[in-house]
């Protein structure tokens, strides 16, 4: 920056100075011009000029009265000599730069006028013969007094104009001469500025060279003291300079080193190993930031033939401009120790803590099951038992129940919370109703230890909001247990309110007037496993873990919770939420984070049944096994007699030895598509090539629908479809199919920026406990279990593949997953799938034009976020599923209901 200001600063100099160079030369050559135009006008030949011309006039008029008296040749020719002279003389005045400009003033230019017009009445008769000249004599001397009178006149006025000029040119070159001398002392000062500026620059200039100097001096004591190894090659990369540190790790002396290429003496690799093609790329690389340096880690070779681990650090600054390369190299071989050590350190911490944490998980869930057996039977027992011992001893055994059951959950929990499986929903609730009965669960508790709960909302009811009902209620549970713990004959408030914050903040606060807890105990009172009662010799039971949950829950709902408290006086527990107003609908998510309603959902449950009709033969041709199972259960149901074709081609030969009054088609199926196997049945000559033919499809662009009435279906079936529609379709209760329009066949809500997933509105619960109410629980464990399964291999299976490369491959597994996971309510899973396909359809087939092409690899990584939901969804319903009796499972399907 200071080069350029000094070089500005110079270039600014030079400038001034050559501008007042050019200001003297033009001022003097304006000098010199004045003084040509004063000289001309003030020497008196200028004036004997003008006199002349009036002498001339007088010389005609006396030549013309001469020849009147003597009209002889001679005198002729003397009159005609005279007008010659005047008539030249005149010409002359209008041709001379000196006399031309009088013809722009008006009264000269007047006379001027007069003496040009005898002149050219004249001219006529002067050419004459002579007899015609002597008889106009007359004629051309009658004007001549008046013509000497202008003559006379013009002769003072231009005199009178030369004067007054003359004296204006004197000024004007007094004016210049005054500017000259004022540039030409403006021209001083510069140079004068100039010379300053020069023995400073060169003051500055031995300053710097003096520090230049001292920081060589520095450099080179610094380069020769360097724990680092600092190695100087040319752009070719010969060494040429080697400092004592780099030959100290690398055994090499100096001068041995000096004159190699670095790359070939320094590198354990070959020439073209890649690490030496890595530093090269880095070197050339255009587009570096010259400010950052190159740092790679490399092995080197010592002098021995021995490799060691090296960091070399090289500047990219100046390479261009000095021509030089300056790598730092540094011996990293102790460093690579350590760093090996942490990591083996650190993967047993984390097979400790992973182990712990499935340890508590495995035994959480297998503790879980048998106690819920044990709960389920003394819930029947006390059916039974008669006895108010039996009835007392049942009492106790279910409330030891619950409490063990309590704290199997937590541990639970926190195993669940430590790997990252808990996912909140976003739906919409009344907080005001969830705090009112969260308060009335626990009255009755604080009433039997005397104590007083009241509810308050100091700005009033909060009205819906949007967020996790079920996370809240439990956070909410602790902090109003834990106060009525930890209280004897005292005061519990609860308060809520809506904080003015951008994020929509709620604050929950539990006052209570118990026990306190201790300043040193306040940090610790969210760990896991802290108690802290000692008030009451451990009266009130617990594991200490309803606090560390509650923090875990709070910070995966995106906000915080504390305490303050006053041992002996109280405590004070708040919790911060945002919970933003659900204002705009039910099922309207948060903005930000939540996902708008499926522009496809799959169909909800039918609560009424329908009329299946008279019993059918049916063809089910589908190749996934899940959808061939429910779609048998369902029909069976219906009274229809089903026959299982996997493919096509199974289809076609069914469909030619067996007479059907209906065939339900899947589009997509290996060896021989729905398509392919519906016109071979069409154009064959079996039995069924009339039957009403029903395409089953999970996914259709508008030109395909058209394809599936051309080859001869009848309709076509959207999956997922449940029971009563099914029976409906069969029963030919179909309304005509309708065709999408393109633009909604990618529904926006599956935006990968807004993406939220909470279980909540990843799983239509109630087509998920229909689907369980028809197939039974049992059934259903296995059907949700094949559906994990086959839903980790299709991402996998998409995953590994590219969408320039296999699109159709790709679009053919989202179509199977399509059909298999809509029967299970998965209407998130659905939509996402159905996106992915329709993108993967459109780069195949760009029918609808380059303007509604998709970015596939978007829609790749919004179904996998897609995927991990509905996964743990599944799973909490499996776990749910598989903790229940056996005996209620098989004897009250309808009781299970889903998370």
């Amino acid at each position: 920056m200071q080069i350029w200001a000094r070089r500005l600063r110079l270039g600014v100099t030079t400038l001034l100075a050559l501008s007042c160079l050019i200001a003297i030369v033009l001022l003097a050559q304006a000098v010199q011009s004045k003084l040509a135009v004063l000289q001309r006008a003030t020497s008196d030949n200028t004036q004997w000029v003008m006199m002349q011309t009036e002498v001339e006039v007088l010389r005609l008029k006396s030549a013309v009265a001469a020849a009147r008296e003597n009209p002889s040749s001679a005198q002729l020719d003397e009159v005609r000599r005279w007008f010659n002279v005047i008539y030249s003389r005149v010409a002359m005045l209008e041709r001379s730069p000196v006399y031309a400009p009088l013809l722009t003033q008006r009264d000269y230019s007047a006379d001027h006028a007069q003496l040009r017009q005898y002149l050219d009445d004249t001219v006529p008769l002067i050419d004459a013969p002579d007899t015609q000249l002597a008889a106009a004599l007359g004629t051309i001397g009658a004007p001549l007094p008046d013509l000497s009178a202008t003559a006379r006149a013009m002769t003072l006025y231009a005199l009178s104009e030369f004067t007054a000029q003359s004296d204006m040119n004197r000024e004007a070159i007094s004016a210049t001469l005054v500017r000259l001398a004022l540039v030409t002392g403006a021209l001083l000062l510069i140079v004068a500025g100039v010379a300053g500026v020069l023995a400073l620059q060169f003051r500055r200039l031995q300053a710097q060279k003096r520090a230049l100097s001292d920081t060589g001096a520095r450099l080179s004591t610094i380069v020769a003291t360097s724990a680092d190894g600092i190695v100087v090659t040319d752009r070719g990369g010969v060494i040429r300079a080697f400092n004592p540190a780099a030959e100290a790790i690398f055994g090499l002396p100096a001068a041995t080193a000096q004159g190699q290429n670095a790359l070939a003496v320094l590198f354990s690799e070959g020439p073209d190993g890649p690490q030496q093609r890595a530093l090269i790329t880095a070197l050339r690389d255009p587009g570096a930031k010259p400010s950052h340096p190159i740092r790679i880690e490399v092995d080197a070779r010592r002098a021995d033939g021995s490799s060691f681990p090296a960091e070399v650090s090289i500047a990219r600054a100046h390479i261009a401009e000095a021509g030089l390369v300056v790598a730092f190299v540094r011996d990293i071989s102790t460093r690579r120790e350590a760093e090996a050590a942490l990591t083996r350190a650190l993967d047993r911490a984390q097979s400790g803590e992973k182990a712990k944490a499935e340890f508590l998980a495995v035994m959480s869930h297998e503790m879980r099951t048998p106690l819920n057996g044990l709960i389920g039977s003394m819930e029947l027992l006390r059916r039974t038992a008669t006895d108010d011992a039996q009835q007392e001893l049942l009492s106790v055994m279910e409330a030891s129940g619950d409490i063990l059951l309590g704290h199997v959950n937590s541990v639970l929990d926190v195993s669940r919370a430590e790997a990252g499986m808990i996912h909140p929903e976003r739906v919409r609730f009344d907080p005001d109703r969830l705090l009112e009965e969260t308060v009335a669960n626990q009255a009755g508790l604080a009433a039997a230890a005397g104590n007083r709960i009241t509810l308050s909302h100091p700005d009033g009811p909060l009205g819906p909001v949007i967020g996790d009902p079920g996370r809240l209620r439990q956070i909410l549970l602790n902090l109003i247990g834990n106060a009525v713990k930890f209280t004897r004959n005292g005061d519990i408030t609860v308060e809520m309110e809506r904080l003015c914050t951008p994020d929509a903040l709620v604050e929950m606060r539990v006052t209570d007037t118990g026990i306190g807890i201790a300043e040193a105990d306040l940090d610790r009172i969210f760990d896991d496993f802290v108690t802290l009662d000692a008030s009451y010799g451990r009266s009130a039971g617990g594991t200490g873990l309803g606090l560390g949950i509650a923090r875990r829950l709070a910070r995966t709902l995106g906000g915080e919770i504390g305490v303050e408290s006053i041992e002996g006086e109280g405590s004070l527990f708040w919790l911060r939420l945002p919970l933003p107003p659900a204002a705009l609908s039910a099922l309207e998510p948060d903005p930000q984070d939540a996902m708008t309603e499926p522009t496809r959902a799959p169909p909800a449950p039918d609560p009424e049944d329908v009329d299946p009709g008279p019993p059918l033969s049916v063809l089910l041709a589908e190749d996934n096994a899940i959808n061939r199972f429910l779609l048998r259960r369902f029909l069976e149901s219906g009274g229809h007699r089903v026959t299982e074709a996997v493919d096509g081609i199974e289809a076609v030969d069914c469909a030619n030895a067996m007479t059907f009054d209906v065939i339900l088609m899947d589009i997509s199926m290996p060896r021989m598509d729905g398509i392919a196997a519906t016109q071979a049945i069409r154009a064959g000559l079996g039995p069924s090539r009339a039957t009403r033919i029903l395409a089953l499809t999970a996914h259709a662009l508008p030109q395909e629908l058209a394809r599936f009435q051309a080859a001869g279906m009848a309709a076509t079936l959207t999956k997922p479809i449940a029971r009563n529609p099914l029976l409906r379709a069969i029963a030919g209760q179909l309304p005509l199919p309708q065709s999408p329009d393109l633009e909604s066949l990618v529904p926006p809500a599956l935006d990968p920026q807004r993406l939220g997933l909470p279980p909540a509105s990843v799983i239509e619960h109630a087509v998920l406990a229909d689907l369980i109410r028809h197939v039974g629980p049992d059934t259903a464990i296995h059907l949700i279990t094949r559906l994990i399964a086959e839903g980790d291999a299709t991402l996998a299976a998409l995953a590994s593949r590219h969408p320039e490369t296999g699109a159709a491959e790709m679009a053919a597994l989202c179509h199977r997953l399509v059909g298999s996971s809509g029967t299970f309510g998965t209407c998130s899973l659905h939509a996402a799938l159905h996106a992915m396909e329709t993108a993967l359809k459109l780069q195949i087939t760009p029918a609808a034009g380059p303007g509604h092409r998709s970015d596939v690899l978007a829609h790749l990584a919004t179904l996998g976020r897609v995927w991990q939901a509905t996964r743990a969804g599944l799973s909490d319903t499996l776990t749910r599923l598989t903790a229940a009796p056996a005996t209620a499972r098989a004897q009250a399907p309808d009781r299970i209901t889903t998370p």
